[in-house]
């Protein structure tokens, strides 16, 4: 699993691989708007253990099938850009606009330990996933084993971001698959 953002920080999306071979790479955006992230002043690539940052300005790109596919400055050939596999974008929270009550930022889901109303750990979410007809969480137990758990108002009986925590009310059968 990889280290949460360090302090003050917000995590727009996850780099998952190299896209031809002038270092471009795609980018899996953690936003309703994925082009959004393009328009970000401030942004940072922030390595796997949270250890190494990278500015990221000029990054420019384009959007395609619910990811982004941007090329970073002075990042010209595919082993770089592979290199930067399950590197972060990040942002300073405080560059982030508020949001209203209702509304959460999805980054904020990262990390969170999962459990059900009946009190079954299930894991923290290590990733998220926009699937067309809503999020997915990506939920790893502490086995290795990957669940992909839909963030639907039905299923999440508690949401605690100061805590780090999320207890679901899963349907009979929705965990067993």
């Amino acid at each position: 699993m990889t280290e949460p953002p360090a302090a003050g920080l917000v995590e727009l999306g996850r780099v998952i691989r190299p896209h031809g071979v002038n270092g471009a790479f795609i980018v899996a955006p953690y936003t309703e708007n994925p082009a959004a992230i393009l328009e970000s002043a401030g942004l940072e690539l922030l390595s796997p253990d949270g250890l190494k940052r990278r500015p990221a300005q000029g990054l420019a790109g384009r959007p395609t099938a619910g990811r982004l596919i941007v090329k970073l400055p002075g990042l010209d050939g595919r082993e770089e850009a592979a290199a930067l596999k399950g590197w972060r974008l990040v942002l300073p929270r405080a560059l982030l606009p508020p949001l209203p009550d209702d509304e959460i930022y999805w980054a904020d889901l990262l990390g969170l330990a999962v459990s059900t109303t009946a009190g079954r750990a299930l894991g923290r979410v290590e990733h998220l996933m926009e699937a067309g007809a809503g999020l997915l969480l990506a939920v790893i137990d502490q086995a290795g084993v990957e669940r992909l758990i839909p963030f639907q108002p039905g299923l999440v009986a508690e949401l605690d971001i100061p805590g780090r925590r999320l207890v679901l009310d899963p349907p009979p059968g929705l965990l067993d698959l």
